[in-house]
């Protein structure tokens, strides 16, 4: 089959065949109809967010199932699937106390490139090549870890919704189930790429009545209008923090923040009001330190990390599906390219370049 292989650190993907090995036990092998090219790719592609290489970079998919190996169930060759990040594994501590975005198991998918026994499935010649959060879905075929797939209705596009793979679940759960957003408040979004677009929709159907989104790109502060911001800032234009407080008076009630930068994480916490929370959502280098103002948590300001939304995959997932069905969920419009394979590493200078806000492999 062909995937695109990610060699060193800093170099292209080189599209190429692969060997894929038959599902294990607890595993199901599925054909990738479409997989979104996310952000936290291009992270592990730069060595921010490091694993084993060869890899096959890809985790935001839509596919159908293929087979599956001893002991699955759920599934049956045909079903619709939804890739997740976590494996969910249901045995670790965090899965029992229904945490599965922190499934302890996720190190060996997201850490080491593996599956859950430790071992690969994709294979070139003699050499293992890694697989990116157990998915590897920049391929024509993936193997997967069971827990890390949802079960969907066959009535909805897989090339649209496999963006609820990754970005969508990310943003709109940290609005939903980390912040959980109340009605009638204020939220700024810091980024208006796949996930801080996902945020703002997340932040109209919680309710909100103010919804600042700011970016240096006009298209993206455009798009982020027609999907449910009632506001847009460019960040070159002035002090961030002082224009968000001129539209709010006191400063909003939650602040997201989906670039993956300290400096973006302090800028929301500063544009809070008395007692409002700030979300860190972008993955920022993880030795990277964050400085805020100590002022800030005499007025109870607080700031919380969001992993994966909070998402219990299982309960949100169908749920996203379904306000996708019900036109509540915007996701066509995030899509501004679509692309073949071969074609992956220009998706990531549309990214670098800020053009767009959300390319999708299709495959054929």
């Amino acid at each position: 089959m062909k995937a695109a292989v990610l060699e060193a650190i800093d170099a292209p993907l080189r599209v190429e065949e692969l060997e894929l090995d038959e599902p294990k036990s607890g595993e199901v092998r599925i054909r990738i109809v479409a997989c979104g090219v996310c952000h936290s790719d291009y992270s592990y592609m730069k060595g921010i967010l490091r694993m084993p290489l060869p890899a096959v970079p890809g985790h935001e998919a839509g596919g159908v199932v293929e087979a599956v190996g001893p002991g699955v169930q759920g599934f049956a060759p045909g079903d619709h699937v939804i890739g997740v990040l976590t494996p969910n594994c249901g045995v670790c501590d965090m899965c029992r106390e229904n945490k599965p975005f922190l499934c302890i198991k996720m190190m060996a998918t997201m850490g080491n490139g593996t599956m859950l026994d430790g071992t690969t499935r994709l294979h070139r010649g003699g050499t293992h090549v890694h697989h990116l959060c157990g998915i590897a879905a920049f391929a024509e075929h993936a193997v997967v870890p069971a827990g890390s797939l949802v079960k969907i209705e066959k009535d909805v596009p897989l090339e649209t919704v496999c963006l609820i793979g990754c970005g969508v679940t990310t943003g709109v759960g940290a609005v939903l189930n980390t912040a959980q957003v109340k009605p009638d408040t204020t939220v700024a979004v810091l980024g208006c790429g796949g996930v801080g677009l996902s945020i703002v929709q997340g932040a109209r159907i919680a309710g909100a009545r103010t919804i600042i989104a700011v970016d240096p790109v006009a298209a993206k502060r455009e798009l982020a209008q027609t999907l449910g911001a009632t506001h847009a800032i460019d960040p070159a234009a002035g002090d961030v923090a002082k224009a968000v407080k001129k539209i709010t008076g006191l400063g909003v009630h939650y602040a997201f923040e989906a670039i993956g930068r300290v400096d973006t994480i302090a800028l929301c916490y500063a544009m809070l009001r008395p007692t409002g929370l700030a979300v860190a959502v972008g993955v920022a280098p993880p030795a990277d330190e964050v400085r805020l103002r100590a002022g800030g948590l005499l007025q109870q300001k607080a700031l919380i990390g969001s992993a994966y939304g909070s998402a219990v995959p299982s309960r949100d997932i169908p749920l996203y599906v379904d306000l996708y069905r019900r036109g509540e969920l915007k996701l066509d419009q995030m899509i501004t390219h679509r692309i073949a394979l071969d074609q992956v590493n220009d998706a990531f200078e549309t990214m670098v370049h800020g053009q767009g806000a959300r390319s999708v492999i299709v495959f054929g």
